[in-house]
């Protein structure tokens, strides 16, 4: 019987593991708990604005669908871009096999013309043409490896035949296939201009509903009033999840943190939007299309479409800090996922209503927003 103080290890090693297991468990449960109020929530705020706009109920549809051809898009250049690289990698097997195939029929050729002269009984032959005897033995041994070598270039000639043959096959599939990708790429593609030219239209008709001031205030601060009960509920609902153990405080790396796109800063922390309405964060030119990286390591606690902000990605970073990548046109990751410092987030866009592509930023701390310039490196 075990002495009870070396069972003390284990007992800690056991009880260090039944922890572990319990916390995952724990995590699953709150990431499946707030993947839950995230759904409820957007219930809830589409329900509560579907009778009051009609035109941003159009904007959203038309942006979601131009958020799929995009993705689709992505995907079918990507899909494209690897079916040209196995298809050059083929083709230059097929040169390789080709060139092999002539330089082996040369040698099989010359091979064959020996071969013929010698004639039928070549053994017998080499023996009685050999006035000494004494060399038949070595003689011999040529005539051997010339027999065995002639064999194998045969064997080999065949079988690089038969890989050429596979490589054509395997060739000619590839061309299928890129011509499909290709056709279903310009398919995307009209689709997607037409859909761009549904949301232009739509966004001018929402627009000019909005031609007052006034209005643009109160449209806006709807549009504030949504993030803000979005924020509250899922900062509740993000406090129980636990850290990693390589977490890295982001208030540690204040003022030293990448910026989330390179480009020009159209609007900045406190400058005025309508009103008394400020900018709650930084307005960045960015191409659509742009990877949207984040600025530091955590948690996806939303990746969906908010009205205002169109396609939106919140990145929860504890401690109380949160970041909001806004206006994308197409999104990457999902609510629950945990993404490190840098890793692309999204790609920009100019959904939500904007004119033009830009990426809106904010970063806020228990709530509240802060100025990026406090926590981004100069640019």
């Amino acid at each position: 019987m075990k002495h009870p103080t070396r069972l003390i290890p284990c007992l800690c090693l056991l009880l260090g593991c039944l922890l572990a297991l319990s916390s995952q468990a724990e995590d699953r449960e709150q990431l499946n708990k707030l993947q839950r109020l995230i759904e409820e929530l957007q219930k809830t705020l589409e329900q509560g604005d579907q009778a009051k706009n009609q035109l941003q109920n159009e904007l959203m549809t038309v942006e979601l669908k131009v958020a799929l051809l995009n993705s689709a898009l992505r995907e079918a250049g990507s899909e494209i871009s690897e079916l040209e690289s196995q298809h050059t990698a083929l083709q230059e097997k097929k040169v390789i096999f080709q060139n092999g195939i002539q330089e082996q029929r040369i040698a099989l050729s010359q091979h064959l013309n020996a071969a013929y002269k010698m004639g039928a009984q070549e053994p017998i032959k080499l023996l009685l043409n050999q006035k000494d005897p004494s060399k038949f033995s070595r003689v011999f041994g040529y005539y051997n490896y010339f027999s065995q070598s002639r064999t194998e270039q045969i064997a080999a000639y065949e079988t690089n035949l038969t890989e050429l043959d596979r490589v054509m096959s395997a060739i000619e599939r590839q061309r299928i296939d890129l011509d499909g990708s290709r056709a279903s790429l310009e398919t995307n593609q009209d689709e997607l201009m037409h859909h761009k030219q549904q949301r232009q239209k739509t966004l001018e008709k929402l627009n000019a509903s909005l031609e007052s001031d006034q209005k643009k205030l109160s449209q806006w601060e709807r549009q504030r009033a949504r993030l803000q009960q979005l924020l509250s509920n899922v900062e509740r609902a993000s406090r129980t999840m636990t850290l990693p153990d390589d977490y890295i405080p982001i208030a540690s790396r204040k003022g030293t943190l990448n910026w989330p796109v390179a480009g020009r800063l159209l609007k900045r922390f406190g400058n005025t939007r309508t009103g008394s309405l400020r900018w709650e964060g930084w307005l960045i030119r960015s191409d659509a299309g742009t990877p949207v990286t984040t600025v530091h390591q955590g948690r996806i606690v939303f990746s969906n479409y908010l009205r205002g902000f169109g396609l939106l990605i919140i990145v929860d970073h504890g401690d109380s800090f949160m970041s909001l990548y806004a206006h994308n046109q197409e999104l990457l990751k999902e609510t629950g996922d945990w993404v490190e410092t840098g890793e692309v987030l999204a790609h920009s866009g100019e959904s939500g209503g904007l004119d033009e592509p830009a990426l809106y930023f904010e970063i806020r701390e228990k709530g509240q927003p802060r100025d990026p310039k406090s926590w981004l490196k100069s640019n």
